[in-house]
């Protein structure tokens, strides 16, 4: 009965600073990734709805990257709000023993875990993939079409001149088109008395009437082709053809190894596959070395420790984590025999740490 009322006691304090701590640091991630896709929305002219999807794929990738350092903070400042308080002394007295103190701060770790190893192995991958697609897409549309008279507008290989136009009715005077080859030299040219100019989110349509074509002769790239008509439709796209190179980030772990036994790969490139299938599963169990390491730390704290000593803890045990992760990543991509490996390098750190720290706690 006692466990019972002590572990819901302890599992609301750590869930309370974990999800206020989560929110912070979501929103100082989310920000950064806000201004970047309101400026992208700007200059390619996208709809609310595309900024709306792509921010809503940019969230997995900020869950996972500021979860395990939320919890970490969470757990060093549910022991500190219980040192401050005299709490773990008198549970301590009461006879609970740092393992029944450490069960429910080590479940919500488990829970935490296996959520990001679904979220980093399969869900983040499948959003990003998304939020480069949105990307792509913004970028290959001719985005600001403002159809103005008496100015040149480019549409990608053609370029285009009105004299006048009604926007009423669509009616323009005087429409000027024309084309440059890969080469930047004129290869195109319409004139037309007037015409009608339709603009959709995805073309131009031009109904032209009474003009002429000059086109260049292929065989005879001094001279052109010239005809006159007295009705030409055509259209003019606004998308622009693009390659996007697929990244690794964009692709689920399932994926990563099934590429790895069926593509001839180079060594570079098999070697960041590797490294980043290690490091979804290296940030996913983090909260599990994480509060091993802090527990100890946090049950050293006494009555008259404030909050901010568990935050400068907080700070150095991210900052030593990351650090050893980042070296990880380092020489798993550059030695292939440590591609695995590498990356682990943090969680191994933190085991001998976790192991030194409780054989010190325990032997005062």
């Amino acid at each position: 009965m006692r466990i019972g009322i002590f572990t819901k006691y302890i599992a609301k304090s750590l869930l309370t600073f974990f999800l206020g701590v989560l929110g912070i640091l979501t929103f100082v991630i989310f920000m950064n990734q806000f201004i970047r896709i309101l400026d992208m929305a700007m200059t390619y002219g996208t709809s609310w709805s595309w900024v709306a999807s792509s921010l809503l794929n940019v969230l997995p990738d900020v869950f996972c990257l500021s979860a395990p350092m939320a919890f970490q903070i969470a757990i060093l400042l549910t022991l500190t709000n219980m040192s401050e308080h005299g709490e773990l002394i008198a549970l301590r007295a009461a006879g609970f023993s740092f393992k029944e103190i450490i069960r429910p701060l080590l479940i919500c770790a488990v829970s935490l875990s296996v959520i990001l190893v679904i979220m980093s192995n399969w869900f983040t991958p499948r959003s990003y993939k998304r939020l480069l697609d949105r990307r792509a897409e913004a970028r290959s549309k001719i985005t600001k079409v403002n159809l103005e008279p008496k100015t040149f507008l480019n549409l990608g290989e053609w370029d285009l001149y009105l004299e006048s136009l009604d926007k009423h009715t669509d009616v323009a005077r005087q429409i000027h088109l024309i084309k440059r080859n890969d080469e930047g030299a004129l290869s195109t040219k319409v004139n037309a008395a007037s015409g009608k100019v339709i603009l959709s989110d995805t073309a131009i349509g031009l109904q032209l009437e009474d003009g002429q074509m000059q086109r260049l002769d292929e065989k005879d790239p001094t001279s052109f082709i010239a005809a006159n008509f007295d009705r030409y439709v055509m259209s003019i796209s606004l998308l622009k053809e693009q390659f996007r190179r697929l990244r690794v980030g964009e692709m689920s772990t399932t994926k990563l190894l099934r590429r790895m036994r069926q593509l001839p790969l180079d060594q570079e490139t098999i070697n960041e596959y590797r490294t980043e299938i290690s490091m979804r599963n290296v940030l996913a169990l983090s909260p599990i070395v994480l509060l091993f390491v802090s527990c100890p730390i946090g049950f050293s704290f006494g009555k008259r420790t404030n909050k901010g000593w568990g935050m400068l803890c907080s700070v150095i045990i991210i900052f030593t984590f990351y650090l050893l992760m980042t070296l990880g990543l380092s020489l798993g991509k550059k030695y292939g025999w440590i591609a695995y490996p590498g990356p682990w390098l943090p969680i191994v750190a933190g085991i001998f740490a976790a192991k030194y720290l409780w054989k010190k706690r325990l032997n005062i």
